[in-house]
């Protein structure tokens, strides 16, 4: 499956050399972790990924709108900072996470901006 975003994200985030094999639109059933919005299986050696996203239909309510491009800069961006992934650590794995959010929000938003074009308004 290709998919324009993740050819963009991966370019914008410097992750070309990597082969990441992505699955959208995925039953929180068949997600490898529970109540997630997107998961990422890697392994750094090879620079090979999975990538799985929840379908929309199973966000639900949420407090925050789903929104895939976020979702999935921020499964790519476990595989820019994979170095420093540490499982058997919770606080570190959830500060990364919090990191990871932040990052992904942020560029999305920045692009988002970039790509508005300005009105022309008279006065």
């Amino acid at each position: 499956m290709t998919d324009k975003l993740l050819t963009e994200w991966t370019k914008r985030l410097g992750l070309t050399d990597w082969v990441i094999q992505l699955e959208r639109d995925v039953a929180p059933d068949d997600m490898s972790i529970d109540d997630a919005e997107g998961c990422t299986a890697y392994a750094e050696s090879t620079k090979t990924a999975y990538i799985q996203i929840i379908a929309p239909k199973y966000y639900h309510n949420r407090i925050v709108p789903f929104d895939y491009e976020e979702i999935l800069v921020h499964e790519l961006l476990h595989l820019k900072l994979c170095l420093l992934s540490d499982d058997n650590d919770a606080f570190r794995s959830r500060y990364v996470h919090q990191i990871l959010d932040d990052l992904a929000r942020a560029f999305v938003s920045a692009k988002r901006c970039t790509q508005k074009k300005p009105t022309n308004s008279t006065r």
